[in-house]
């Protein structure tokens, strides 16, 4: 059993979502508490199990009753990636949110640079693979559909963002809220109305290079969820020329 966990409030809330990810999530969050403990930095893990139907619920609960810097969210019913991370901001107490997937492609190392720019007066930090040099080592489908994705969305919406579904994003704790409390999409194509949003808003967006290392086991369909990603951003741009969305974050 671990320590008694923590009362008062962490600087970072981590959010890591889980969709029958029992062979992958325990590694991620091991590496991840090893960082936090490592670098001395002032966070939480949030582990967001989103209706799995395999062993991941038990396997967040055993990490929780070890690791005092652990904290658990159960969805009885599967609400997708952005459903589930709407429950783990609810969840959050961290001054800042930053969010990741459960294959930790995206390494550890960006965390304290995404902490950096937040600290600097940002309000959403966003990994940008497009900003590395290395590139990344996603399957040539994946990238294809990609970047066709991203000519839909700037042709409809004119967001003018590179790479708008990086898994990896960071944010002030009341504009996460806001932003999530708002979306009308809970699926992949979440980040897309997350993103359009916080440019209505005004917020101060940054961008940081990020390195990713593909891993196997991607809970993504290529061609489904594409499909229904195409749609959501219709449905987006439908959504706004229609005004249902706030002008503002405050109503």
């Amino acid at each position: 059993m671990g320590d008694t966990p923590r009362t008062d409030p962490p600087k970072l809330s981590l959010l890591v979502p889980c969709y029958n990810e029992e062979k992958r999530v325990g590694a991620t969050a091991k590496t991840v508490i090893e960082f936090i403990a490592e670098s001395e930095l002032d966070a939480e893990l949030i582990l967001i199990d989103d209706g799995s139907q395999d062993g991941t619920w038990a396997l967040l609960e055993g990490l929780r009753q070890a690791h005092p810097v652990v904290r658990t969210v159960h969805l009885e019913k599967n609400r997708g990636k952005g459903g589930a991370l709407a429950a783990g901001v609810d969840a959050a107490r961290g001054e800042y949110v930053l969010f990741f997937d459960a294959d930790l492609s995206h390494g550890t190392e960006n965390i304290r640079r995404a902490l950096d720019v937040l600290e600097r007066g940002a309000d959403l930090v966003i990994g940008a693979r497009d900003l590395n040099d290395d590139g990344d080592d996603y399957p040539l489908t994946r990238r294809v559909t990609s970047a066709a994705f991203n000519l839909v969305i700037d042709s409809l919406l004119g967001l003018g963002i590179p790479d708008t579904q990086c898994g990896f994003k960071a944010f002030r704790r009341e504009v996460a809220g806001a932003l999530f409390r708002t979306l009308t999409v809970s699926r992949f194509s979440f980040d897309v109305e997350l993103l359009f949003l916080a440019k209505r808003w005004g917020h101060r967006i940054e961008r940081i290079p990020i390195e990713v290392e593909h891993q196997e086991g991607s809970t993504v369909r290529v061609f489904r969820d594409g499909i229904q990603m195409f749609g959501d951003v219709v449905r987006i741009a439908w959504n706004a020329k229609r005004g249902r969305y706030p002008k503002s974050a405050n109503r």
